[in-house]
């Protein structure tokens, strides 16, 4: 049931249930992050594995100190410049959060988002909440209540109705476990942004789960999505009953960040056989764009003597 009513998802989410709640980012599955039984329906519903943690969502920079066992000075100068935002800290975490939350893993992802829905949810909750995207594990990411509805109606009693989501893709996660923060998602908080308030960030380069988003395959549709250097001719498409996703048309890097997933969604809803794009600009957002078109392929679309040829690995050469 999708509905704007914020105190009776609230109630229901007091009385340990899950429900979809809007974010600026994508819509989430939540539920009580200290409610260990609450927080292990949203695996169930989402077929989500229990290796992979779960973004917990608070209130503000203060509540840091509530669930993270350290709080590293780095961490709240970027939560000064970029929270609440699309931004998630990776700390080592309280015993008040679960392990199911973390995977068993000794740190939590806390995120202040930046919806006024979400934040009026939370005041009305008084917990904070464990809310990966609302969708079955590996599949798109809903960015409407529609969408959400489609994903997990009748899985969940309320989706809470916040209107389209305004940044479009999951926010960028930042260890701060090691001795230097370390992204492991990207998101519309770039490295660069981030080293300009505190100085040197790393990427990750395999290692821990700590953060969602870090699996190879990810974020996917149905049928296959083929990455092509430049748009295939009309015969090639004809040929694959493809349907080119022209990501172009929206505009700005901002614009297709907003619009990816839907757009993503339509094509995978449509009677073509497979869907072909090609990557964006990669800088600023469009790293994150990338990502989530990398993760979600199938494979690489070339052509050999004029011909499409389908390359299992995935090379993705950016505009």
């Amino acid at each position: 049931m999708i509905t704007k009513d914020v105190e009776m998802v609230a109630e229901d989410l007091r009385n340990g249930n899950v429900d979809v709640i809007p974010t600026e980012t994508v819509y989430g599955l939540a539920a009580n992050a200290l409610d260990e039984s609450a927080v292990a329906k949203i695996y169930e519903i989402k077929q989500r594995p229990r290796f992979n943690p779960i973004i917990v969502h608070v209130r503000s920079a203060e509540d840091f100190r509530r669930y993270a066992a350290e709080v590293p000075v780095k961490a709240l100068m970027l939560a000064a410049e970029f929270s609440p935002g699309p931004i998630t800290f990776v700390m080592k975490k309280k015993d008040v959060i679960p392990d199911i939350v973390t995977a068993g893993h000794g740190s939590v992802g806390l995120r202040i988002p930046d919806h006024p829905v979400l934040i009026e949810l939370l005041d009305a909750c008084g917990f904070p909440l464990a809310a990966p995207s609302a969708n079955m594990f590996g599949r798109i990411s809903p960015t409407s209540a529609d969408e959400a509805e489609k994903e997990l109606g009748g899985k969940v009693s309320f989706i809470l109705d916040g209107g389209k989501c305004g940044i479009g893709i999951e926010s960028t996660v930042i260890s701060f476990i090691e001795d230097e923060p370390v992204i492991l998602r990207s998101g519309a908080v770039t490295r660069e942004m981030a080293e300009m308030v505190i100085g040197k960030v790393n990427e990750a380069r395999g290692g821990k789960m700590l953060s969602p988003g870090m699996l190879e395959s990810h974020y996917a549709p149905g049928k296959p999505l083929l990455i092509a250097e430049t748009r295939p001719s009309e015969e090639i498409l004809a040929e694959l009953n493809a349907e080119f996703m022209d990501l172009g048309r929206f505009g700005s890097l901002t614009g297709i960040a907003v619009n990816l997933f839907s757009e993503l969604r339509r094509c995978d809803e449509s009677d073509s056989e497979v869907i072909i794009c090609v990557p964006v600009k990669n800088e600023g957002i469009g790293l994150a764009i990338n990502d989530r078109l990398s993760r979600a392929s199938s494979g690489y679309l070339g052509t050999e003597k004029g011909l499409p040829v389908i390359k299992k690995t995935k090379e993705m050469k950016h505009a």
